[in-house]
């Protein structure tokens, strides 16, 4: 049995469950082109995320918090378990299948939360010694 990851920001309210399903997204994204990006740093992006996400106007703000926890509760029959508490690899495989997904608004909403994951992650300080990362696939 693999071994589950941490979950960001835990709990047990519909907002404590997406802010954790997005945080979790958002560290998937962001292994996928910086892998040995420091905590701190993807503890940075993530924040960004979640406030963009907050920031939303109300009816742009409610379809993609029900995007967020369908994508958080999908997970279940196929791991057993919610994206947020799913292992790493497992994580990445969710993402993978809703990226490559035949319907529309799966596609869409991994480019969504992958553009802001994107701002997030370029506007860091690039220090010298870190090489540059791939682009992010939408």
């Amino acid at each position: 049995m693999p071994e589950r990851a941490a979950i960001p920001h835990s709990g047990r309210t519909g907002g404590g469950m997406i802010r954790s399903c997005i945080a979790a997204l958002v560290d998937v994204l962001v292994e996928e082109v910086r892998p040995g990006l420091s905590p701190s740093d993807r503890a940075t992006v993530r924040d960004y995320v979640l406030a963009t996400s907050a920031a939303m106007p109300d009816h742009f703000r409610l379809g993609f918090r029900g995007l967020a926890l369908l994508f958080e509760l999908s997970s279940l029959p196929v791991h057993g378990h919610r994206f947020s508490r799913l292992a790493p690899g497992e994580r990445a495989a969710h993402v993978r299948a809703w990226r490559g997904s035949r319907i529309g608004f799966r596609r869409s909403m991994i480019a969504f939360y992958s553009t802001f994951s994107c701002y997030g992650l370029y506007s860091l300080p690039l220090r010298e010694e870190q090489a540059r990362a791939k682009r992010i696939a939408a």
